[in-house]
């Protein structure tokens, strides 16, 4: 296992493939419950579900929290389909993004861009592409 990336990076080897998932599946596991875990912890969840006098506007706090992308009128075609309100199919989308995103910072190819407007783009296009299923 001494060559556990080049196995992965290798698209013809899918029992290389499996066997790196099983030999991460608990670090991925930790990952994924530590990034939800901060939506928690900072606060994110309460306010977007707060109904008190002072709640914010929830599509302004997704804006703020995750783009543009994130922004509840994207999600409209989508709600008419599936029956639930645009806000939630946003906080779904683009949290299931954003730690997807976030992982492959521990288990991509180590080719991450250091351009923050880059990697902001490949958000956005990956979220759009959501929105074509």
């Amino acid at each position: 296992m001494s060559n556990m990336g080049d196995s992965v990076r290798n698209k013809n080897n899918a029992e290389d493939f499996l066997e790196f998932v099983s030999f991460n599946e608990a670090i991925h596991l930790q990952e994924v419950t530590t990034l939800l875990g901060s939506f928690v912890e900072n606060g994110f969840l309460k306010k977007l579900f707060d109904k008190g006098p002072q709640a914010m506007d929830k599509a302004q706090l997704l804006v703020e929290m995750f783009g543009e992308c994130a922004n509840p009128n994207n999600f409209t075609e989508q709600a008419k389909a599936t029956n639930i309100q645009p806000t939630t199919l946003s906080l779904l989308f683009t949290i299931a993004v954003y730690v997807s995103s976030r992982l492959w910072d521990s288990f991509g190819d180590d080719t991450e861009s250091d351009n923050p407007s880059v990697d902001e783009h490949l958000l956005v296009h990956q979220i759009r592409k959501l929105h074509q299923i």
